[in-house]
């Protein structure tokens, strides 16, 4: 049940026919969302959320509209995307917009602080230029986030998402000798003595996961 919920896409019904089509015939299903226009589940079963604005329409919603609905999201989802549509070089943010404030004039960078604060709060900005394109970004989207993070060159056979968390060059076989059996906050609490009993963890390495665990204290 769990491995068919994380295969599970799904757009929204009112979004643009075109897309709505295209993405039904690689497998999209479509319902009424309570918030966001599409969602899917990572290969952890983590929820992805996507917004979609198109440009003309981001400046129109940007104020209480907008917001309400990016707070929904940061609220629904754990990762959140604002998906923007369309070519920037047909807008002028300075013309007027009706909000509920009354008429608002938008500046681009009143636009793109209001963009940096949702990033603050846990947003990425996708870019697309078309629907066309927006379709083919929701699919990579989709399946980049069913796969386990290549790490790097060296390490891409090691799927194992909490080798993130320790320092750079110790991420592949020997990250996972030290995770073996043991949580990262056991690993945090490791001496470099304690490290260094590790199957091919030498003082270099043990000291290099030591500070990294330790930054904080010994700053």
């Amino acid at each position: 049940m769990e491995q068919q919920q994380a295969r599970q896409k799904v757009m929204d019904s009112n979004e643009p026919g075109e897309i709505r089509m295209k993405l039904w015939e690689v497998g999209w299903e479509q319902k009424q969302l309570y918030t966001g226009d599409y969602w899917w589940h990572t290969h952890d079963y983590k929820k992805v959320g996507v917004e979609r604005k198109a440009v003309n329409d981001l400046l129109g919603s940007i104020g209480d509209r907008l917001s309400r609905q990016l707070e929904n999201s940061l609220e629904h989802y754990d990762i959140r995307i604002l998906l923007i549509e369309g070519s920037w070089s047909k807008v002028t943010p300075s013309d007027k917009i009706i909000s509920g404030r009354g008429i608002e004039y938008y500046t681009w960078s009143m636009v793109w602080n209001y963009l940096r604060r949702f990033q603050d709060k846990g947003f990425t900005i996708e870019l697309t230029v078309n629907e066309g394109h927006t379709i083919q970004r929701l699919n990579e989207l989709y399946a980049l986030y069913q796969k386990p993070y290549s790490l790097s060159a060296m390490s891409k056979e090691f799927t194992d998402d909490r080798l993130l968390a320790l320092p750079s060059g110790c991420r592949g076989k020997t990250g996972m000798n030290v995770l073996e059996g043991k949580s990262l906050r056991e690993i945090g609490m490791m001496g470099v003595l304690e490290l260094e009993q590790v199957e091919g963890i030498g003082s270099k390495k043990a000291q290099s996961i030591y500070d990294h665990f330790n930054r904080r204290n010994n700053v």
